[in-house]
């Protein structure tokens, strides 16, 4: 497995050189990125002009976040969806907590903090990542405001960690993508009560399984390769984690059209705008995934693989394949 991962890193190496060396940049990647900017800025001029439309099916439906789907900085449209959000339940802080920021140009978190002028603690496992989100964050004069930090964020020592990181500042925002431990990681905060969090799902999982990958304390980083060959062995399905979200007290209320980011508001704050929905109403197949494999498919590649069934009442119970762990 291992081996083979080495030779897939060695060839996409290769390749990057080549690209670089032509001097060719990645036409087809910009024209879908200017397309989807367009497609972004006609989707804005319509929700703010909506009493034009020639009909009243046009104008969609009040809190249908699939309307606001737009990304300044986000990969999926998350910035335009948090924006309503937000616009909706309030905000107080107007400080953000990023669990796996990346490098930060593709984030949740980037449009509020350069644009905003919000505050954020964002973390990241990898220091190359962290060197290009600092970067990037000077470059846009919001260094001062974020603090971008190197840490391997786990589940048994999160909550000790954002005790000492925050200093009993309550984000508003809580965002978790680490393609590993999601799951174990929100499941084990408790100091924080945050007023929306987004959480990167696995939708290859499934609609309606419950589950997650296993947690174990004695590993350092989670490897999605080590038991399934396409590393599509990470975080937990939509169902687990929309059970997880409803037993902290929050609501599920969307997930963006490439099925990767679910978004929970806090009961409290949960008006009528975010109707109460289902997992199975919300999920989405992985749209990039999909291009090349059912999702029956998905689901059945990994359903051998070491996973953990979750159950509303907390107890969980161990499934798949127990290779590889």
């Amino acid at each position: 497995m291992r081996g083979w991962r080495w030779v897939r890193d060695q060839i996409s190496t290769v390749g990057r050189a080549l690209r670089r060396g032509l001097g060719h940049p990645d036409l087809r990647s910009l024209r879908s990125r200017v397309e989807g900017l367009e497609h972004d800025l006609s989707r804005a001029l319509q929700r703010e002009h909506a009493e034009l439309h020639a009909s009243e099916h046009e104008k969609g439906v009040r809190g249908d976040l699939r309307e606001y789907e737009a990304g300044r900085y986000s990969q999926n449209g998350e910035d335009g969806c948090l924006l309503k959000i937000l616009s909706e339940v309030g905000v107080r802080s107007r400080f953000l907590l990023e669990i796996g920021c990346g490098s930060g140009i593709e984030s949740n978190s980037a449009l509020l903090l350069t644009e905003f002028g919000w505050s954020g603690l964002l973390l990241d496992a990898s220091k190359s990542e962290v060197r290009a989100a600092q970067d990037f964050y000077s470059t846009k004069g919001a260094a001062e405001r974020v603090r971008v930090m190197h840490e391997s964020v786990r589940p048994d020592t999160v909550d000790q960690l954002l005790g000492s990181l925050l200093g009993g500042v309550e984000p508003d925002v809580l965002s978790i993508d680490v393609d590993g431990w999601d799951y174990w990681l929100w499941k084990s905060i408790g100091r924080i009560s945050p007023r929306v969090v987004v959480m990167e799902v696995n939708a290859s999982f499934g609609p309606e399984v419950s589950l997650t990958i296993p947690w174990d304390s004695s590993d350092q980083l989670h490897d999605p390769y080590r038991s399934h060959s396409r590393g599509w062995h990470h975080g937990a399905s939509l169902q687990a984690v929309a059970i997880l979200g409803m037993s902290k007290g929050y609501r599920l209320i969307h997930v963006e059209a490439t099925g990767t980011n679910a978004f929970f508001v806090r009961e409290d704050l949960a008006t009528d705008v975010f109707p109460v929905i289902s997992a199975e109403q919300a999920w989405k197949p992985h749209a990039f995934r999909t291009r090349r494999h059912s999702p029956e498919y998905q689901a059945d590649s990994l359903s051998n693989t070491p996973t953990i069934e979750t159950y509303p009442h907390g107890n969980n119970s161990e499934t798949g394949s127990a290779e590889g762990r």
